[in-house]
């Protein structure tokens, strides 16, 4: 980095900036692309102000100094000149002191930032500067067909067991992935769709923002030739763009598709239930699915509206289900099991390791004064760039304000109501580094993966220990250390309680909008019926009057918490076809009809009763409600000045899932601890450490495969081959493996490297040892190398429920007496290779 650093500081010293810089000048650190841009837009109306140059300066100095791990700091010559400050406080209230001054220059150092209010501050800064690897996630060998995007290792050992579980799951069955953030979940539905559409096939996964929708475009691009990000451009480029998509959907030649919820139950459900009826779809995916559960200021409720369809399509088609996240909570898993749950099995598989990248500051305000002077502060010297929470749209605006009233020009304010094109603008805006600070509700960041937020800072108490940890997530998701700090008054408890409080719906006002909703209802066939989400609970004037939105939102909460409670079931049906009305109008009020309603089925007979509300609902609501205050407890608990444990040991009760045997078995979900530092750790003088991420066990008993006529013939009804070979049959042997590949033969275990081929369009899972309980139960060829002594279990035919075919030497020993030859004494299904290679025509 020196060179790049020695080159930035030099532009610095001679006074240049804007069109005085070079174009072809090129960084690799973060920190030095963003102060580079920052003074090419000198002498534009989006130049920095100087108080915003100097917080700037002072990272790139902090970064260098802890780059070359302590020492005498750099020093830097900074012109006493426009765009520079010649103010002397404004360096030193970002930290940066003055060794020498004359009429042309100031030269300057970074100085630790010595907090009078925080406790322990001699480590508040040092890592985060010096960009400390905190992640320790281990690559694991890959298989062959990783190939297909590029890859030769897994990312981790719980990429490779979902990778294997997707691919293994029974047909119309749902698998939920729960793996840390930077364990690799995106690959776990996009490689499994690649596979699935090599010949023909389309896979639909949801994303929540368009931001991760052309992400994940990206990512794919070199493996795909056409368009796969599906959303809202109204420019004709754009038009031509989503019909083009939507007919190769209706065709099966769009393999992947990434769209919004809202996009999905609207723009695109028609072509769907086309690509549905003629067997095109493969996988039906939703990433950040706990968005399902989200019941806050940014509820949106097409993620709730989104298992009806599924519902319906798998009625035309079979398909698979995969549910993504990074935080899974009991409440959310329990209403996942209930909305995808049928008709197929539903298995979870979890491999969670705690955040090990943030080290986590709190402190109390006594005033609101005292909190503004703090986050001003706390501005001046964090790294760069910053996420500011606030709990309201209010708060932020105020918190934007402040920043703007302190000389702060490079920031932006985002909350639930900010329009998609400003939402579009302002991240593109992000990821350029042309803003230092995004000032934002929990709007902010779902799927928004900017690798190097540095700093977050909560200038309010989060509802939920769960969204303050997916918020504090938003910081070093490259795997390096962050700081989250959280500044909070004890007027934010009672705002904390409130918005907790109004995360479910009381048992009467539920009941009053379903009897509302119900009164209107409209019989559909096989006992299904539409009800509208547009209709208020009420004929009184406050309900009369209230925001449409509003009302839809939370009509839409209604009837996801009775389907929970067993009392309905939420279904679909296809959208209006416009040649089914014979005018424009028409087809337009049908179509809005459909937008504004949803399909029910009534699953007790008794749903307007309100003891059935009473003995169904309110166990689900009560649930809830102990759950909201048990996650409001833990954030409280977070913020105890004399803490009794580690942060880690509070993320772990959060997020930690009891097994249960009612009503379907699920086993437990355990969490493997991490900090990065916390006020805890630091009392007792504990480094940061990271625990290794846990090993998933196979979740699926029965898979889905198919196997070859002639190798189905071979085994006709038993579970064991056994092929004998001579150590000289080398070329046979290959054909054989190869056959047996082709014949839909999924696991190959050998201890010894073999030099066979694998077409990467093969699904084919390499091991080195035979270990049964560790592998999905698939077609399994076992290569027995010679010299070596045969285990018992090898032969366990009883046991396999699933054909193994074991190939091993012509003098391979009885397991049970070494003095005869397994050849001379196997009574089950065996055969000489040279016999079943001319019978086989190999």
């Amino acid at each position: 980095m020196t060179d790049t650093f020695d080159h930035l500081k030099q532009l610095i010293e001679v006074g240049k900036w804007g069109k005085r810089l070079p174009d072809n000048s090129k960084f690799k650190e973060p920190c030095h692309q963003r102060l580079f841009n920052a003074l090419k837009t000198v002498e534009t109306d989006n130049e920095p102000t100087p108080i915003e140059l100097v917080a700037l300066i002072r990272h790139f100095l902090r970064r260098e100094d802890e780059d070359i791990n302590g020492g005498t700091p750099q020093t830097l010559k900074v012109p006493r000149y426009y765009p520079y400050p010649d103010d002397k406080t404004l360096w030193e209230r970002c930290g940066i002191a003055i060794l020498k001054e004359n009429n042309d220059y100031l030269l300057i150092y970074a100085q630790k930032w010595q907090s009078k209010w925080l406790n322990y501050t001699e480590t508040l800064e040092t890592s985060v500067f010096a960009e400390e690897k905190r992640r320790n996630y281990t690559p694991i060998s890959g298989d062959r067909f990783l190939s297909l995007v590029g890859l030769d290792d897994y990312r981790s050992i719980g990429q490779r067991e979902a990778i294997k579980a997707v691919l293994t799951a029974p047909e119309k069955s749902t698998t939920v992935i729960n793996l840390p953030t930077g364990a690799g979940k995106s690959l776990c539905a996009q490689l499994p769709a690649l596979l699935a559409s090599i010949q023909g096939g389309v896979t639909v996964i949801v994303v929540p923002t368009t931001a991760l929708a052309l992400d994940q475009e990206r990512a794919l691009s070199a493996h795909l030739s056409h368009p796969t990000a599906y959303y809202g451009d109204e420019s004709e480029a754009g038009k031509h763009r989503r019909r083009e998509m939507r007919q190769r959907i209706r065709q099966g030649t769009q393999r992947i598709v990434f769209t919004s919820p809202e996009s999905l139950i609207y723009s695109l459900s028609a072509c769907l239930y086309q690509a549905a009826k003629r067997g095109y779809l493969r996988y039906f995916v939703i990433d950040e699915v706990h968005m399902v559960e989200q019941w806050g200021e940014e509820f949106r409720p097409a993620f709730q509206e989104i298992p009806g369809l599924r519902r319906d399509l798998l009625r035309y088609t079979s398909f698979k289900t995969v549910l993504l996240t990074a935080t899974l909570t009991e409440s959310c898993l329990d209403t996942l099991e209930t909305l995808f749950g049928e008709p197929g099995e539903f298995q979870t598989l979890s491999a969670v390791q705690l955040r090990p990248e943030p080290s986590y500051w709190f402190k109390r305000c006594e005033t609101e004064i005292e909190r503004q002077n703090r986050l001003l502060e706390a501005i001046y010297h964090l790294p760069r760039p910053i996420i500011i929470y606030g709990s309201t749209k209010d708060d932020v605006y105020r918190w934007g304000d402040l920043l703007t009233n302190a000389g702060l020009r490079r920031f932006a304010v985002m909350t639930g109501e900010t329009p998609t094109k400003k939402r579009s603008q302002l991240i593109q805006q992000w990821r350029e580094k042309s803003i230092d600070i995004v000032v934002a509700t929990s709007a902010f960041g779902l799927g928004v993966d900017q690798q190097d937020v540095r700093s977050v800072i909560h200038v309010c108490i989060p509802e939920t220990i769960d969204r303050f940890y997916q918020e504090v997530g938003r910081g070093g998701r490259d795997g390096k250390a962050s700081i989250s700090l959280t500044l909070y008054t004890k007027d934010d408890y009672k705002i904390a309680g409130s918005l907790n409080e109004r995360r479910s719906i009381t048992l009467e006002r539920g009941l009053q909008r379903w009897e509302s909703m119900f009164n209107g209802k409209i019989k559909e066939s096989s006992g299904l019926y539409r009800v509208s989400l547009q209709v208020p609970p009420s004929m009184s004037d406050e309900d009369i009057d209230m925001n449409s939105q509003q009302n839809r939102n939370w009509n839409s909460r209604t009837l996801t918490l009775m389907s929970q409670a067993g009392l309905i079931e939420m279904d679909w049906r296809q959208p209006p076809q416009r040649h089914d009305y014979s005018s424009e109008a028409e087809y337009k009020k049908a179509y809005e009809n459909h937008q504004n309603s949803r399909i029910i089925r009534i699953k007790n007979e008794f749903h307007l009763k309100t003891e059935t509300w009473e003995n169904y609902v309110e166990p689900i609501r009560e649930k809830r409600r102990q759950e909201n205050t048990l996650n409001l407890a833990l954030m409280k608990e977070a913020l105890w000045e004399h803490p009794k444990r580690c942060l880690s040991a509070i993320f772990q009760e959060a997020y930690t899932i009891p097994g249960k045997n009612e009503p379907k078995r699920r086993k437990s979900i355990t969490v493997s601890p991490a900090c990065g530092g916390c006020p805890w750790c630091r009392q007792q003088q504990k480094q940061p450490f990271a625990s290794i991420m846990p090993h998933p066990s196979p979740i699926w008993k029965t898979c889905d495969y198919s196997l070859g006529n002639k190798l189905s013939n071979i085994l006709k009804n038993d579970n064991l081959l056994l092929i004998f070979y001579d150590v000289s049959q080398t070329n046979e042997l290959n054909k054989l493996i190869q056959w047996l590949i082709d014949q839909g033969v999924n696991n190959f275990v050998s201890t010894i490297p073999l030099n066979i081929s694998v077409p990467n369009n093969k699904v084919i899972f390499l091991y080195d040892e035979f270990q049964p309980i560790k592998m999905y139960p698939v077609p399994t060829v076992i290569y027995h190398p010679p010299n070596q002594s045969l285990p018992k279990k090898y032969l366990n035919a009883n046991k396999f429920s699933v054909p193994h075919i074991i190939l091993l030497p012509h003098n391979t020993k009885d397991p049970n007496r070494s003095d005869r030859l397994l050849i001379n004494v196997f009574n089950g299904r065996g055969f000489n290779l040279n016999v079943f290679c001319k019978e086989m025509n190999l």
